[in-house]
């Protein structure tokens, strides 16, 4: 019995690991490190984004993503796009 659970926390934190390798990093998004992220630094991951889709997102209005906000955005992002490879 501890075995199959030590196999199956060990598989749990190997598929966990998984994705959040998949979404790009808030911190290697902003890359002024300022705590937000703006349209160009998302831009940069996903060059199709217009600026209507990324106010979609900045639920408070402030011009930039926060993590939260980044977060929701990043969830609908393509696997190519979550790897920060583009189009």
């Amino acid at each position: 019995m501890k075995r199959q659970v030590l196999i199956s926390t060990i598989a749990a934190a190997a598929f966990a690991g998984a994705a959040f390798a998949e979404a790009p990093m808030f911190d290697t998004v902003d890359t002024d490190g300022d705590g937000v992220i703006t349209l160009s630094e998302a831009q940069a991951v996903a060059p199709e984004l217009t600026e209507d889709e990324f106010a979609a997102f900045d639920v408070n209005a402030d011009g930039g993503l926060d993590q939260a906000e980044f977060e929701a955005w990043a969830a609908t992002l393509p696997a190519d796009e979550e790897h920060g490879e583009g189009h």
